[in-house]
């Protein structure tokens, strides 16, 4: 601890939220949209192509093996 007095003072600031994802088929109204998110920002999945995620479509065990792994 300092000798002296000391005043410590906070600012916060508004941080603007990213763009929406790329993909077509995940709306932002959609319940899983914010997961989807998460796994493509922390490069768990990046989507079946540069536009489609393919929320609806089956998962191998070798592909759930590879989230897991990568998450």
């Amino acid at each position: 601890m300092p000798s002296i007095r000391a005043t410590v003072e906070a600012t916060f600031q508004k941080v603007e939220e990213s763009s929406a994802l790329d993909f077509t088929d995940v709306p932002t109204s959609a319940y899983y949209y914010d997961a989807v998110k998460w796994a493509v920002e922390n490069g768990i999945t990046s989507g079946t192509s540069a536009t489609t995620f393919s929320p609806d479509a089956g998962c191998t065990r070798g592909q759930v093996v590879t989230f897991l792994w990568q998450a």
